[in-house]
């Protein structure tokens, strides 16, 4: 097997990652406007974030949702955006899959 066979099934969550690092560019804090960071370390995320995403200003500590409005730290994640990001991790892993099978499919046809 060449190298692009093997990587071909991480193809699907490089697209799913560069649409979270292209979502979050251009936020700015409600509360003070300076702007938010693209990426968050992950020791300061609380669970909230964890779960349905969001930011933390660094200058402020206000935590925003992922449409950059404010929350409350203690706010009950938002369903929708839990499903939604659950849903596209699933197409992600089901097109690995599919990625992953075609190769060696062809490779038993070959023998």
């Amino acid at each position: 097997m060449d190298v692009f066979s093997m990587l071909m099934p991480l193809i699907p969550f490089l697209f799913f990652f560069a649409l979270l690092f292209l979502h979050g560019r251009g936020k700015t804090c409600p509360s003070c406007h300076e702007p938010m960071p693209v990426f968050q370390s992950p020791l300061t995320k609380t669970r909230r974030q964890w779960i349905v995403g969001g930011y933390r200003c660094p200058n402020c500590g206000c935590e925003t949702d992922l449409k950059g409005r404010q929350v409350a730290a203690n706010t009950v994640p938002d369903q929708g955006a839990l499903l939604l990001g659950l849903g596209m991790f699933v197409v992600c892993i089901a097109i690995s899959l599919l990625l992953t099978c075609i190769p060696l499919l062809m490779l038993l046809m070959r023998n």
